[in-house]
């Protein structure tokens, strides 16, 4: 059962409930003062009775065929007001009228008995010390009665007055059959006008569940329509916030995925063709007949292939303890750092008499200084390799920003889109000549990540380059 059935069914339930509470309450209500009023009215009128009928059979001294006649005329005189008239003494019948007619019977005639009272009514009408006159309510066949009894001041007599209220009590029972009609009638608005409003409220519950239902299935991208500024609108936009933060997050996961299948895959062919190389010259030196030169020349090419293959291991556990989060950060001088790339540079520079330029700021980074001294060398390496002979290469390290220059060959715009990927060449055949791994720069990038630098790369083939490192976080002193 769906959560808007749930809370259809029990809000109509409820409603109902406490509409027929209240109906019955007002009714009882309603017709217990109906009767409360037929009873005040039903004591005045035996009251009026009362109080003449004493002093009239006072006058008659105790005679009781007086007392019958006198009886007989009261009876004669109410009848046209549909009244009967009982007279008792002690608990005992002595008189009585007979209903829907003037005929009146005595017992003097022969014992006779009350058209209304049980014995349980009597015991409870007839009371003794009842003066002001008590009244009941009697039902006979489909007929009720309101009956009054009391004593009268006079010999010891009880007079009971009947009268017929079933008009006027039978008026509520139609009214109570009109209203349990309307009544009916309201409920089945109700139940109509509660569905539209269930369906129209609870609807975007629904959506959240389907919404739910197709994040359950992958699809990342599904959003739900807010429309209001209510708490299930709230839950919508919240919805739509974490779906947004698990497609952003599978994503990457993807994109990470993939990028390491192409390192997978970049790392195999690297290492097949070193690994190629080895084999072939190593099979020719071991079973070929070779001049010294040639297997000199032979063995140079398996020392330099079997190199180039531990370069790639280095630069892959450097990456590795990267990615493990195996480092320390702490204040680095920028002066100091400056002295320690102008000793590690000096050999490469040498070699192909190069001017290098070195300027370092007094100021301080946060970071891992053999991970610096890495990130800048693999830099200033590759403007090494980029420069000719006699070429310039300019480091400047600043407050806000390092930069590394050179005057060498550049880079098209295809390089620079791809230079960050793992083992990407744009001359595969010019850089295995030269050496390396293959990885200097994504090592480069992973480095400024890890520190949150940011780079910009500034170049065209032929006019040389210019790499810019962004860091926030540097602080001066």
């Amino acid at each position: 059962m769906k959560l808007w059935e749930k809370v259809y069914r029990i809000v109509l339930v409820l409603f109902l409930l406490v509409l027929n509470i209240c109906n019955i309450i007002i009714f009882r209500g309603a017709y217990q003062k109906s009767v409360d009023t037929v009873e005040k009215a039903g004591i005045s009128r035996w009251k009026n009775i009362a109080v003449s009928f004493s002093e009239d059979i006072a006058e008659c001294g105790g005679n009781p065929e007086e007392g019958w006649s006198l009886f007989q005329s009261y009876v004669s005189d109410y009848y046209s007001e549909n009244f009967v008239l009982e007279l008792w003494k002690n608990r005992k019948l002595c008189l009585k009228s007979t209903p829907g007619s003037q005929q009146t019977d005595s017992a003097e005639e022969g014992e006779i008995f009350s058209d209304f009272l049980t014995e349980e009514e009597e015991n409870k009408l007839l009371a003794d010390g009842e003066k002001k006159g008590r009244a009941v309510i009697l039902k006979k066949g489909d007929e009720k009665y309101c009956a009054v009894a009391g004593e009268l001041s006079a010999g010891g007599y009880q007079l009971v007055l009947y009268e017929d209220v079933s008009d006027m009590l039978n008026i509520w029972r139609e009214q109570m059959f009109f209203f349990v009609g309307l009544e009916l009638v309201t409920s089945i608005l109700m139940a109509i006008l509660l569905y539209g409003i269930m369906r129209r409220f609870l609807r975007p519950v629904s959506g959240i569940s389907e919404a739910a239902s197709h994040i359950a299935a992958g699809d990342f991208a599904y959003r739900l329509p807010v429309r209001g500024k209510d708490e299930i609108s709230e839950l919508a936009e919240n919805m739509n916030r974490m779906a947004g933060q698990i497609e952003e997050h599978m994503a990457r996961r993807e994109d990470e995925a993939r990028r390491k299948q192409e390192f997978i895959d970049a790392l195999s062919h690297e290492l097949r063709t070193p690994m190629t190389s080895i084999r072939g010259y190593a099979q020719l030196v071991q079973g070929a007949k070779l001049s010294g030169e040639k297997r000199a020349q032979y063995m140079d090419y398996i020392v330099r292939e079997s190199g180039r293959i531990l370069d790639i291991a280095e630069s892959l556990r450097q990456v590795m303890l990267m990615r493990r989060g195996e480092f320390k950060k702490e204040p680095i001088s920028l002066k100091n750092l400056g002295r320690e790339l102008l000793r590690m540079a000096e050999p490469c520079v040498k070699e192909k008499r190069i001017t290098f330029d070195l300027e370092a700021e007094d100021a301080y980074i946060e970071g891992n200084e053999t991970l610096l001294e890495i990130l800048f060398m693999n830099l200033i390496r590759n403007s090494v390799h980029a420069c000719h002979e006699q070429g310039r290469i300019s480091v400047k390290l600043t407050g806000r920003e390092a930069v590394v220059s050179d005057d060498g060959a550049g880079m098209t715009e295809e390089c620079r889109e791809h230079i960050f990927e793992p083992f990407y060449r744009e001359d595969k055949s010019r850089s295995r000549k030269m050496g390396g791994s293959g990885l200097g720069m994504y090592l480069c990038r992973q480095i400024a990540d890890m520190h949150g630098f940011s780079i910009e790369i500034e170049s065209d083939k032929g006019a040389g380059t210019c790499i810019r490192i962004f860091n926030n976080f540097f602080t001066t002193s």
